[in-house]
């Protein structure tokens, strides 16, 4: 069996190939209403972000309901005070 060293190996980059498939499940059949953000962390540990969208509204589209997301989970985890006025 072959040793292999977690910290020789090479830059990892998400195939060109995959982003325009995961492209393609997204939306209808024209690139109009076509598009997605994605979120991770590389093999270094470092956050990385793709986006790609047919048009420019459907880029605001995505990021609003990202920023949306966003801040529902930081209320998530926030603590909950009972003597705070609503």
């Amino acid at each position: 069996m072959e040793h292999i060293d977690p910290e020789n190996f090479e830059h990892f980059q998400i195939p060109q190939k995959v982003l325009d498939q995961l492209y393609e499940f997204t939306g209808s059949s024209s690139d109009q209403s076509k598009g997605f953000i994605l979120a991770y962390a590389d093999q270094n540990g470092s956050p990385m972000v793709y986006c790609r969208a047919g048009t420019q509204i459907i880029d605001m589209g995505i990021r609003k309901a990202l920023e949306k997301y966003l801040i529902e989970i930081e209320n998530v985890d926030s603590p909950f005070d009972m003597g705070e006025d609503q």
